[in-house]
């Protein structure tokens, strides 16, 4: 493809993100908070306020173990330690308190790119500055910054380009620790792991440079490989280049006289690269980026665009409410930020944001994030379910450690697939188990909602028949009632800690046995007769009378609906709709007139109430199961309306659950995507399409609005 024709896609694609703004958000307060993050689901970072200086930058699967500490995902040597300066001040170091106007920073969903731009007027001066930013969906190891310069005065200005390692964190002890202290906050515990610089080089060229880094993440073999080119105009008047590599930086700086109303365009280009992806990291990320590079820029925006409006065929779109279709957007932008095909990981709460839960792995990633992806991108959610497979020797060596048979599952995994929890959470790793058939059911939902019998004969079985062996070995059979019991859990709601019959627990375990029953029939292998034999008898806490089920056995009233709408979705327990009325109304009462929890569990309330095909109580709970956890121009989602911890991944695939499988009455099933029951649209949405899901190898658009639902073959969009 020629440059010209790049360059109608690329402004095709910009005129497209134009007309439609919900594509787009935007602020103009140069102390906006939260900072929002881009990513390819491989490189995941933060966009600084004023779009330079170096920020956190997350690989997925990249991990270290410091001494004492439990592992942690890193953050990597920063690519994009961009920065200027003007007569003696370093833009970057001034932060929010810069003197800026005319300010405006956008993040544009519909090609992943960060855009900033101010006039930044430091004693007296002023410049005009543009940044750019993106990490490409075409190449996934490859960033890019550009800076675009224009100075409103004559003067001597100073540009750095550089990559540059970070200080190690002041560590705990959470590997042992036995407490956690009370007033820690997020920051305190959730630090990123550190990279120790092993390697740095810088080589000159005509109108830039190319820098190279090499590190280790601390306590792992894995070798990192960052290559960077930089490239300035080469028409500078009166240039002076000074280069450094030592210690943990490489970097590059070009002083020289700029005229008034010039624009000077300044890039970098990085390829970040791991050992466990190519023996010789370093080698394959300067052939990559010195291969980008050599296309040009505009080439490394048009495949990026062209990679993102490709993601966008699958899309939800809502009628009648641009901001919720905004927020709804965001949701799904931030989780395929984090995630990508092929890399069989799962995705951590806080994705690829920040060291949120130390970037370990929960069943999050399976119950929460799994479903809208395996429907709008399931190559992406093959991911998912790949991680579990790839770790189910780790899974059976913790269950054999426990004194259990098949597989168990972490309650945090590192990217090994190995139990990672905090010492002062141990109670969890021992005993939260229900993550066991949560891993389950999502290789299930995976093999219904592709019918890919090979796959799961292949893949999917082995971890369903791992999990139901251990739920075999957890449960223990009580001849004086003649059920099945599992005693001693830690209850989805986890200050109930060794409590027995769980309403979830065994509700889940209960799913996951019948999901090897029938999962073996599938794959034409014999079934373990004792699985149909506990599922049947597994007591799950019911009150037959007022129809109502109790969060564990002998829970105390205060306890209703904490656990128990999770019975009717995602898992699906037969109920009547006395039954399921009962139980989430504690649920409803306990959301609206308090503060509000964690997000994952209030967003799916709206999928019980459409169940019951009770609009009313739908239109309520919608702001309900969102505003308030949502923080910023950036729309990112903290866990609680509380504790700040935003980019809550958790909370965007709960709340896309509500709209997917709540508002369309849709559920996947034996075969495929199934209706339910009658769809059930909020009053503030005229219309709602999901467009371009994928099932069983073919696309559909899902059409609901006055006409009711209707399930169409799916109509390719048509770029401008």
């Amino acid at each position: 493809m020629t440059i010209r024709a790049f360059l109608l896609l690329l402004s095709g694609a910009q005129f497209a993100a134009a007309q439609d703004s919900t594509f787009l958000l935007t602020t103009v307060d140069p102390k906006r908070a939260p900072s929002p993050y881009i990513g390819n689901g491989h490189l995941g970072f933060v966009i600084p306020a004023l779009g330079v200086g170096a920020s956190n930058t997350f690989m997925a699967g990249l991990y270290e173990h410091g001494a004492g500490d439990v592992p942690r995902i890193v953050a990597i040597p920063a690519w994009n330690a961009v920065d200027v300066f003007i007569g003696d001040r370093w833009l970057g170091a001034e932060g929010e308190s810069a003197p800026v106007t005319r300010y405006r920073q956008t993040v544009d969903m519909r090609s992943g790119t960060a855009r900033t731009s101010y006039d930044w007027a430091p004693g007296g001066q002023a410049i005009t500055v543009r940044i750019e930013t993106l990490a490409s969906r075409a190449q996934p190891h490859l960033t890019s910054i550009r800076l675009d310069l224009t100075p409103q005065q004559p003067g001597p200005l100073r540009v750095r380009l550089a990559m540059a390692g970070r200080a190690p964190p002041r560590r705990l002890p959470l590997g042992t620790l036995e407490q956690a202290v009370p007033d820690w906050k997020p920051d305190d515990i959730w630090y990123p792991g550190h990279m120790v610089v092993r390697g740095r080089n810088v080589v000159r060229r005509p109108g830039g440079a190319r820098l190279t880094l090499i590190s280790t993440p601390v306590g792992r073999k894995i070798t990192l490989g960052q290559a960077a080119v930089v490239k300035w105009p080469r028409e500078l008047q009166r240039p002076v280049v000074r280069t450094v590599a030592t210690a943990d930086t490489a970097l590059v700086e070009i002083a020289f006289d700029a005229t008034a109303g010039q624009t000077y365009s300044f890039s970098q280009m990085a390829s970040s690269v791991s050992s466990t992806e190519f023996p010789h990291p370093l080698a394959r990320a300067t052939q990559e980026v010195e291969a980008a590079s050599g296309r040009g820029y505009v080439r490394l925006t048009a495949d990026n665009t062209e990679a993102w409006r490709q993601r966008w065929e699958s899309d939800i779109e809502i009628e009648g409410d641009p901001a919720l279709q905004r927020a709804v957007r965001s949701m799904l932008f931030y989780l395929l930020c984090s995630a990508d095909k092929g890399t069989r990981l799962g995705i951590p709460p806080m994705g690829l944001s920040s060291g949120g839960y130390y970037g370990h792995i929960f069943w999050d990633s399976d119950t929460w994030m799994f479903p809208p992806l395996l429907l709008t991108h399931p190559d992406v959610a093959h991911s998912l379910v790949a991680f579990r497979r790839r770790t189910l020797p780790a899974a059976r060596a913790n269950a054999q450690m426990n004194g259990f048979r098949g597989a168990m599952y972490p309650w945090e995994a590192d990217e090994l697939g190995k139990e990672t929890t905090p010492r002062f959470a141990i109670q969890n790793a021992t005993s939260e188990v229900h993550v066991n058939g949560d891993v389950a059911l999502a290789q299930w939902q995976y093999y219904q909602a592709t019918g890919d019998s090979a796959w799961l004969a292949r893949e999917g079985y082995p971890v369903i028949q791992g999990t139901a062996e251990f739920w075999v070995s957890r449960s223990e059979y009580d001849r004086s009632d003649g059920r099945y019991h599992i005693r001693n859990v830690v209850s989805v709601s986890e200050g109930l800690i060794g409590v027995g019959n769980d309403a979830y627990t065994n509700a889940v375990a209960r799913k996951n046995l019948e999901i090897a029953t029938a999962a073996s029939k599938r794959v034409g292998k014999p079934d373990d007769p004792r699985w149909s034999e506990i599922a049947g008898k597994l007591h799950i806490p019911y009150d037959s009378v007022s129809e109502i089920y109790r969060t564990y056995e002998g829970a105390h009233d205060s306890t209703l609906g904490d656990v128990t709408p999770l019975l009717a979705y995602p898992l699906g327990v037969p109920m009547s709709d006395r039954a399921k009325r009962r139980t989430l109304e504690p649920a409803v009462k306990k959301l609206t007139s308090g503060p509000g929890g964690a997000l994952m569990g209030a967003a799916l309330l709206s999928v019980n109430a459409a169940e019951l095909g009770d609009r009313e109580l739908v239109d309520s709970l919608l702001p309900f199961s969102y505003q308030r956890w949502m923080q910023g121009p950036f729309l990112m989602l903290s866990e609680t309306p509380t504790n700040k911890a935003v980019h809550f991944l958790t909370g965007a695939g709960s709340f896309l659950q509500q709209v997917i499988f709540g508002y369309t009455g849709l559920r996947i099933g034996d075969s495929g995507l199934e209706p339910a029951f009658p769809p059930v649209l909020p009053s503030r949405i005229k219309r709602l399409v999901l467009r371009g899901i994928h099932v069983r190898g073919k696309r559909y658009d899902v059409i609901l609005d006055a006409g009711g639902r209707r399930i169409v073959p799916h109509e390719r969009r048509v770029s401008r």
